[in-house]
This record gives C-alpha cells, sequence and structure tokens, in this order.
C-alpha cells in the first residue's frame, strides 16, 4: 500500500474508505469491480490502483481497518471498564453504531469478508478473525464477574449463541437495507435487557 493514500485530506480517504466497502459489501470480492469503487469514490480507477496495487491489497487493508477502528472505538467507550458482561455488551454496541454513522457499509462488508470463498482471502481473513475473536474471548471472560450468571448456564454457549444472534439480525437489517443506527441501538438494547433477565441469577 502506497503511504500517499494517508497524505489526503481525511474526508477524502473517508470517502473512498467508504466507496469501498460498500462496493465490497454488495458484492463478492470476485465480482466486485474496481473502477466502480474508484467512482464511487470520487477518484481515477489508475489512482486508486496507485494508492492500493491491487484489488487483495485494498480488501485485506479494508478487513485491518475495520478490525483497528473497531478497536478504537471499543477503547473509546470503555467498553472493558465494567466486569459486568451486558454492560459490556451495551457498550460494545453503542462504539460499533458510532462507527456506523461514519462507515454505514463497514458492518456488512466484515460479515461478507467472513464468508468470501476465494482462497487467497479467505486463509487470510479466516486465519486474523480467529486470533482477533479467541482473544477477544478470552479478555471478556477474563474481565467478566461470573458471580452474576445462574448456576446451570453454559457460558461458552451463551457468548456464542448472543454473538450469532447478533451477526444474523444484522445481516438481516443490510438485506432490508435498514442500517439505522438509532434503530439498531434501540433493538439491541432491548435485547441485551432481555437476555440478561434470562442468564443472570437477579434476572431468573
Amino acid at each position: 500500500m502506497n503511504d500517499k493514500f494517508f497524505e489526503l485530506p481525511l474526508d477524502k480517504q473517508q470517502r473512498i474508505i467508504n466507496a469501498a466497502y460498500k462496493v465490497f459489501s454488495q458484492n463478492s470480492y470476485k465480482k466486485a469491480p474496481m473502477s466502480e469503487i474508484a467512482d464511487e469514490g470520487g477518484i481515477s480507477k489508475a489512482l486508486l490502483f496507485h494508492y492500493f496495487g491491487n484489488k487483495k491489497e485494498l480488501y485485506i487493508y479494508l478487513w485491518s481497518n475495520a478490525i483497528e477502528m473497531t478497536r478504537k472505538a471499543v477503547r473509546e467507550y470503555n467498553t472493558l471498564g465494567t466486569n459486568d458482561f451486558f454492560e459490556m455488551l451495551g457498550r460494545s454496541l453503542l462504539s460499533k453504531c458510532s462507527l456506523m454513522r461514519d462507515y454505514p457499509y463497514m458492518y456488512a462488508f466484515s460479515l461478507r469478508a467472513y464468508y468470501e470463498t476465494i482462497p487467497e482471502i479467505q486463509e487470510a481473513i479466516q486465519e486474523n478473525y480467529s486470533d482477533v475473536s479467541n482473544a477477544s474471548k478470552r479478555i471478556i471472560f477474563e474481565k467478566m464477574d461470573l458471580s452474576e450468571f445462574r448456576d446451570d448456564i453454559d457460558l461458552e454457549m451463551m457468548y456464542d449463541e448472543i454473538f450469532y444472534a447478533v451477526d444474523g439480525y444484522m445481516l438481516k437489517k443490510y438485506r432490508l437495507d435498514r442500517v439505522i443506527p438509532d434503530e439498531i441501538e434501540r433493538e439491541l438494547l432491548k435485547l441485551i435487557d432481555l437476555w440478561k433477565k434470562i442468564y443472570t441469577k437477579k434476572g431468573a
């Protein structure tokens, strides 16, 4: 990747990145046209290649950028500043919705990237996702207060169930073209409250 990209004004960088997230979120890796990304981003195709070299380089950058921006948002919302698992979930939700306001297609891109089947992309994404998700899960389990949960709950299963549910919910929102951060916050906060009532001793 050419560092000249980072010398562009931030609003221009964001426009190009948003264009790439949008096009890749609506197409498979193989069928996503670089020309469409360039048009959407307001630059020439030649300049897009000048900044990113090739499609794979751009795609991997978008994935890494999504992870880094998510980490930054999580820190800004002090997600791990509590030992209440459901409070963590709420703060994490708010941090991700804040990102959606600036990068509305980033989450959809991440979902599609996870299921990408092109071997060279799949290998890079899956290995990185596994490392990131396992590290995140380990940190959360080390941090959260286990005493708040009902004794008959399988915490590993609960954790996986909740995160699969959130991904399914978000996938449906993208398919319905209803990525409205305020609505997503409202609906998922209700779900988090429901899960807390189901899984904790206080809610039982």
